[in-house]
């Protein structure tokens, strides 16, 4: 006999407790933390606290999800409302930097466009390693010679995690760049489903000058 069969044989029995509960009121069997006997009622009692305390740390914990949730949405909203009101270039990428640096936290951010006047700005190489993402990029990793964007702000060895977003209208036109001199700021495990939103709301909202390209390709950083 093994311990599915006593559960399956209890479970065609359900009046076996009941019919018994005078025996099983006076065994004892061990506390769980030790120390001294205690009776089967004590016993399931202690087991019910426990998986109370459970719960409600997980719906503690689903609580916090949904009001992480809830500050990342509005964030989110504000940055969406802020991209349609800008009417030029100029008032774009200050909304972007803006919003990254205050909503976001973000520390050190660069825009970049290549497909037009501003190519030169971006290395062949960096241009074709940003192509090749399929999502954004998180990690202890800086390509080529964006490390060195952020020398005028910081010592690039103080650089500790970064993160490249494409950005794209059809095809990559060109890279949201976040720099931190925090290790755990953006790491490889880490979800990356709002960078991924907010490069998809920084491509619409450049991609509305494409009309025009001198005005179009700008340089934030």
């Amino acid at each position: 006999m093994n311990a599915r069969d006593i559960a399956d044989w209890l479970k065609a029995n359900p009046d076996f407790f009941v019919e018994h509960n005078e025996v099983f009121a006076n065994m004892r069997t061990p506390h769980p933390e030790g120390g001294h006997a205690i009776s089967m009622v004590e016993r399931q009692l202690i087991a019910l606290r426990e998986r109370n305390v459970q719960l409600e740390k997980r719906i503690s914990e689903l609580i916090g999800y949904g009001q992480h949730n809830d500050v990342l949405a509005d964030k989110l909203h504000r940055l969406t409302l802020a991209l349609i009101r800008a009417d030029d270039i100029e008032t774009t990428n200050a909304v972007v930097r803006e919003s990254l640096m205050s909503d976001f936290r973000i520390p050190f951010i660069a825009l970049k466009q290549w497909t037009a006047p501003a190519h030169d700005l971006v290395s062949e190489d960096l241009q074709g390693y940003v192509r090749g993402l399929d999502q954004p990029y998180v990690g202890p990793l800086a390509a080529y010679e964006s490390r060195s964007w952020f020398s005028d702000e910081i010592p690039v060895d103080e650089l500790k995690s970064f993160a490249y977003v494409p950005l794209l209208d059809g095809e990559v036109f060109g890279l949201l760049h976040f720099a931190s001199d925090d290790a755990a700021r953006f790491t490889p495990d880490m979800a990356v489903d709002v960078l991924t939103r907010i490069g998809n709301l920084v491509s619409a909202a450049l991609a509305r000058f494409a009309a025009n390209a001198e005005e179009r390709f700008g340089d934030i950083g």
